[in-house]
């Protein structure tokens, strides 16, 4: 069975990006090293998801979601409202508020650091 290691993303303010992830989502990080001259940190987000923020500058400024190379990260989260409260009140943007797949999850669309095009699903 095949799963998903990590994900890796930009980080142009990688302090900045680090601790949204650590106040938002209780994310940790596990390890910071150097590979072929870039500086990464590695975050563990929930029981087996890795997140790897790579040291520089993304390759276009304030990119829009639609011209990233990842489309978005989806992470479950618990008590979605209370989390959409808090990230709109520092200031994040929802491009799409939350609202009912039609699974039955209530989703949220925010735009994190860097633009990183995030879905937050809350499942029944």
């Amino acid at each position: 069975m095949a799963n998903i290691d990590h994900v890796h993303i930009h980080a142009s303010d990688p302090a900045k990006t680090i601790e949204f992830f650590e106040n938002f989502f209780g994310a940790r990080v596990i390890q910071e090293f150097e590979n072929l001259g870039r500086k990464l940190t590695v975050m563990s987000l929930g029981d087996k998801s890795k997140l790897s923020i790579l040291h520089v500058p993304p390759a276009v400024e304030q990119p829009k979601p639609e011209m990233a190379s990842i489309d978005h990260i989806g992470i479950a989260v618990e008590n979605i409202e209370e989390l959409i409260h808090r990230l709109k009140e520092n200031g994040f943007l929802f491009p799409v508020d939350v609202t009912r797949s039609p699974s039955g999850a209530k989703i949220a669309f925010c735009l994190g650091p860097d633009n990183v095009y995030l879905e937050l699903i809350e499942r029944p």
